[in-house]
């Protein structure tokens, strides 16, 4: 009884009609009492609809994409996997200048869960990430179109000695701390870049008429930087970055595209 007086009180209307016979619902009552058991009908209806749809729905991953470290390999291949019915695919965009990308490093696991891009950098092989592994992506020379080299179908260390080449600064990435010692023992001018690649590297390097390291992912990336075989091969690692703490259904989704991606990149070779 003490709680259908506080009921009362709180809803500020007369429920209850209180004899010595008895106590009987008023008409306010009456109402209220029928209108909040079809409520509580509809709310268990409205729950069990909701862990159905938690448990059967799709489960939505979400990819960060951008200009050099582009989702669109991984989608493409997607696109032509049978297991879609399973998964929702949402793009996250963001830029490549190192203010956004270290905003993206820092918002794997929570807004984004992965991208695919170049992962030889001590951030990420130091940081709380995981790598997936797919094939290592070809280096190539990024040459501004009216340099003298870009006619060339093959550059060798010798004919860059008059150039200058542009590498992200020692100490970032131990496969190009590799090249930068294989260059400057030939007595190549090279120039440092303070962090990663973005678009205005390229402008950079098309404004100074500088050579840079570029790779096959990134040739259609920027018109006036051409891209030309190395007289040595090089290639970088490339593959998905993940968070140390992703979820199962994350890391479930990951080794479906990328041993899809593996398996097809092996027949095509």
């Amino acid at each position: 009884m003490k709680q259908m007086n506080s009921l009362e009180d709180m809803v500020g209307v007369k429920l209850l009609d209180r004899t010595t016979q008895g106590v009987t619902l008023t008409k306010a009552g009456k109402f209220f009492y029928e209108s909040a058991g079809n409520y509580i009908s509809e709310s268990d209806g409205i729950l069990k609809q909701t862990r159905e749809i938690d448990n059967q729905g799709k489960k939505v991953i979400k990819i960060g994409t951008s200009l050099l470290r582009s989702a669109q390999p991984l989608i493409r291949l997607w696109s032509s996997m049978n297991n879609k019915d399973q998964y929702q695919l949402d793009l996250v965009s963001f830029e490549d200048d190192p203010l956004s990308m270290q905003y993206m490093f820092t918002n794997i696991g929570t807004k984004i869960d992965f991208f695919v891009g170049p992962i030889n950098s001590e951030q990420i092989s130091r940081g709380p990430y995981q790598t997936y592994e797919l094939p290592e992506t070809k280096a190539y020379w990024g040459v501004p179109i009216n340099n003298h080299l870009a006619n060339k179908s093959r550059i060798s260390l010798d004919d860059l000695k008059n150039d200058k080449v542009l590498l992200v600064r020692r100490g970032l990435s131990p496969r190009l701390d590799d090249m930068r010692d294989k260059l400057e023992a030939h007595g190549i001018t090279v120039i440092d870049s303070e962090d990663f690649y973005d678009i205005n590297t390229f402008n950079i390097c098309s404004q100074n008429n500088y050579i840079m390291e570029t790779l096959d992912i990134w040739k259609d990336a920027y018109a006036p930087i051409k891209a030309i075989e190395m007289d040595s091969e090089y290639r970088m690692p490339y593959g998905i970055v993940y968070s140390d703490h992703a979820s199962l259904t994350v890391k479930n989704f990951i080794e479906l595209l990328g041993s899809e991606y593996n398996r097809q990149n092996s027949i095509n070779k």
